[in-house]
């Protein structure tokens, strides 16, 4: 174990050490293009793009300097990086005021690499947008795939600039009030113009009672807009000269809260416009007098002036005091070993030829020629997703031993610091209702799977399997039939083989809704419970109600039936088609009614294994003659 680690060298090793490359955007830095096209013979030097070129202020000899600086200190970073230059300049553009690419042909160009130093003001100061550009591409960098680490670098204010950047990611409070409130606002607003037109009330000078400082720390989504109204409705802290202003027109107690959102919502009107309609996810920021800050979830972006002698320094500050928690260190390390392993445990992997090769027969013929096209593909997919688990599987194997080292490193580090990196998180588990939470939450994260989302945020299609857990009217059901027997073209079970395949039969048995605060360890550690999230809420599901599970939790037997799955088992925007059976007879067959059931989460292998067993053991139990007093 390394002595002496602190948290700098935790964050460095996580985030800034597995950077390999940079791409640096600003209007005034040369690009590879224009540096080697003057010296192509016979190229002309009257077309816009090489006028333009030749305007850049990297010709002057202290902005020649200053890119030379940032390129040094990129070169000196071990390891090196791999550098580019892009202007944001359009390569077929006519004039030189008009040619800034779009954010679309931008794209192009920001998938490349590992860090992104963005100039604010791309546009030049003669345009007048003012950093319009660059808030555009932050936006596209915020919504891709990747975790992304940005410097935006400006000569402009930096508060300015970061209350711009947060403008263009945030919605309006006014899009989100519900409709009672914006008919409680429209009746105050009545009540205002009187007031007005009798030169008692002025609601012009808003921007005198509310700054756009204090407006972004109510927006905060650590408390922020509760914390603004308890101070609001208390006349104390920044919103006490909002408070005064509100007396003046001698509101009621409920009409004084109501107040306080009119006040946000005019407050807007001037800004409207800078607001976007798909907020980034998970935004969150710090503005202080040395670190400015923004984070979402697919990216983190300090805010430095331009001119410091070491950009990497500013990040890492930045990031120091963004205080990622001890699990977004791991899972960055983690991010990290597998794209360096990864190849290299590729190669050695697909040395086995043969293996492979049985492999891909397997994709190219999945099933019996008596399947349908569309099931033949269900069992393609399947198999494909049964060798990307065991890759992962593998891959994970093969680095976890030094995500566990580093994981050592940061209890060690922790340690030395007086354990004060629980702090990070901002749960306090000494407090009952968060150690309820932290344990409910925790409980369902190890039990369930999260859920598979495409790219425009709908949920994915996917294959009925042993651990689905679906709620079906008023009542809860776990798929407990192994997921062997639930692929197409396997012998079906329960039922003789019919002429439409596209029916599967499964086992489910019965679950019972609990508030987890009504479960004692006993019943956790019964293994007859799990946890999932529904609606926002985490309860948890038994195989008996918790009011009857009291004396006995462990019990053998549990309450099953069996479902008869349509089009295959797939599950489509988490609703699966199924026939309940019903034992009654209806013209001579038995009767069956179509319902949808609607499809809550998805267990682990050996949580949804505990299940099948269950199943088993309650089949195979014998009734014993005792009697109890």
């Amino acid at each position: 174990m390394v002595e002496g680690i602190t948290f700098k060298n935790l964050v460095s090793e996580a985030f800034i050490m597995p950077l390999r490359s940079v791409l640096i955007i600003d209007d005034q830095y040369p690009t590879w293009e224009e540096i080697f096209a003057v010296k192509i013979e016979g190229a002309s030097l009257d077309d816009a793009e090489t006028r333009v070129a030749t305007e850049k202020q990297w010709h002057n000899s202290a902005t020649a300097r200053e890119v030379t600086q940032l390129i040094r200190q990129f070169r000196a970073h071990k390891p090196g990086l791999i550098i580019d230059i892009h202007d944001g300049v359009s390569a077929n553009r006519a004039e030189p005021k008009t040619g800034i690419e779009t954010p679309e042909e931008l794209a192009d160009h920001l998938h490349q690499s590992d860090l992104l130093i963005l100039d604010y003001n791309l546009e030049g100061p003669e345009v007048g947008t003012g950093g319009d550009t660059a808030r555009k591409i932050l936006a596209s960098v915020l919504d891709n795939q990747h975790f992304n680490l940005v410097v935006v670098h400006t000569s402009e204010n930096l508060d300015n600039v970061i209350h711009e950047c947060l403008r263009s990611l945030l919605n309006s409070c006014v899009s989100q009030y519900p409709e009672d409130l914006q008919e409680k606002i429209l009746i105050l607003d009545a009540v205002i113009v009187a007031q007005e037109e009798k030169g008692i009330f002025d609601r012009s000078i808003i921007e005198d009672k509310l700054d756009m400082e204090t407006y972004l720390a109510a927006r905060h989504p650590a408390g922020g807009q509760m914390k603004a109204l308890g101070e609001f409705m208390r006349g104390k802290g920044a919103f006490a000269q909002l408070n005064e202003w509100a007396k003046e027109l001698a509101l009621e107690t409920a009409q004084l809260k109501t107040f306080f959102y009119w006040a946000v919502e005019q407050f807007e009107r001037k800004y409207i416009s800078d607001f976007c309609h798909n907020p980034s996810g998970l935004l969150a920021w710090r503005i202080s007098e040395n670190c400015k800050w923004l984070r979402t979830s697919r990216g983190f972006v300090c805010f430095v002036k331009k001119g410091p002698e070491n950009l990497m320094a500013e990040l890492e500050t930045a990031l120091l005091d963004w205080k990622p928690t001890p699990s977004r260190l791991i899972s960055a390390k983690y991010r990290h070993e597998i794209s360096r392993l990864g190849a290299e445990v590729e190669d050695t992997s697909l040395m086995q030829k043969h293996a492979y090769a049985k492999f891909y027969e397997t994709i190219c013929n999945p099933g019996s020629n008596d399947l349908s096209a569309e099931h033949t593909e269900l069992l393609r997919t399947y198999r494909l997703k049964n060798h990307v688990a065991r890759q992962s599987e593998m891959l994970s194997f093969l680095v976890e031993e030094a995500v566990a080292d580093y994981g050592r490193k940061i209890y060690q580090a922790d340690l030395n610091s007086g354990f004060t990196y629980r702090e990070h998180y901002n749960v306090d588990l000494t407090k009952e209702a968060d150690k309820k939470r932290a344990i409910s939450e925790y409980n369902r994260y190890v039990c369930c799977l999260p859920s598979r989302k495409n790219e425009d945020g709908t949920n994915m299609s996917e294959q009925l399997d042993s651990g689905h857990i679906f709620r079906l009217g008023d009542t809860w059901w776990v798929c407990a039939t192994p997921a062997c027997d639930l692929q197409p073209g396997q012998s079906i079970i329960a039922f003789n083989k019919g002429g439409d395949t596209s029916l599967r039969p499964f086992t489910a048995i019965k679950l019972y809704r609990s508030g987890p605060d009504t479960l004692t360890h006993h019943h956790i550690n019964s293994g007859s419970y799990c946890y999932v999230e529904y609606l926002d809420e985490i309860i948890g599901l038994g195989i008996r109600p918790s009011k009857d599970d009291i004396s006995s939790p462990a019990i053998q037997k549990v309450e099953w039936r069996t479902f008869v799955a349509e089009r295959g088992g797939v599950i489509n925007n988490r609703t699966l088609s199924l026939l309940e059976i019903q034992l009654e007879f209806k013209e001579s067959s038995m009767k069956s009614e179509r319902k949808e059931a609607e499809v809550v989460a998805k267990l682990r292998y050996e949580y949804a294994l505990n299940y099948i067993q269950r199943i088993g053991a309650s089949v195979s139990r014998i009734g014993l003659g005792y009697e109890a007093k």
